[in-house]
Parts: structure tokens; sequence; C-alpha cells
């Protein structure tokens, strides 16, 4: 079986949700670097497992952040129409 990992000092941090048994003997074959830029997640930008990383990390927002949302939003809004375009006159 085969698990991939990055090197972090003299420690091999495997890909989230493996692990192995303490104490288990493994082999570590070092393959040469890919040109492929990296996420803060440490897989390769655009791939599926950077995105998955990416959609369990939450935003950093700050407070005036979310003010500045809340006013795009309201400046935004429409007013509601409760009479349709097939309303009854009556």
């Amino acid at each position: 079986m085969t698990y991939k990992g990055v090197v972090k000092g003299n420690v091999v941090e495997l890909e989230k949700g493996m692990q192995l048994p303490k104490g288990m003997a493994v082999e570590v074959v070092v393959k040469e670097q890919t040109a492929e830029p990296l996420a803060p997640s440490g897989h390769p930008k655009g791939s599926p497992q950077a995105i998955l990383a990416a959609l369990d990390t939450l935003p950093h927002c700050t407070a005036a952040d979310v003010d500045a949302l809340i006013k795009v939003i309201e400046d935004g809004t429409q007013p509601v129409r409760f009479n349709g375009v097939f309303a009854r006159e009556g």
C-alpha cells in the first residue's frame, strides 16, 4: 500500500485522514519535487484534495468584513412586490 505525505524536519506528515499504527516499520522512497505550486494544505493548488481542505477551513473574516457584506446586501435589496403580474384585479 502507498501513502503520500510531506517531510517536515525529521517527521513525515501523511495526508489528512491517513494513520499508521504506532511503531510500524516503514520504508520511505524519496521522489523529486514536482514543479506544482502547493496550497497552504500542502496539496497541489487546484487539486481535489486542496479544494476539500479549503472547504474544511473556516474563513478569516473580521467584524469589518461582515459589516461590509451586510451593507452590500442591504444596498442591493429590492422592494418586495406583493401583486404579481397575473394578479386578479377586482
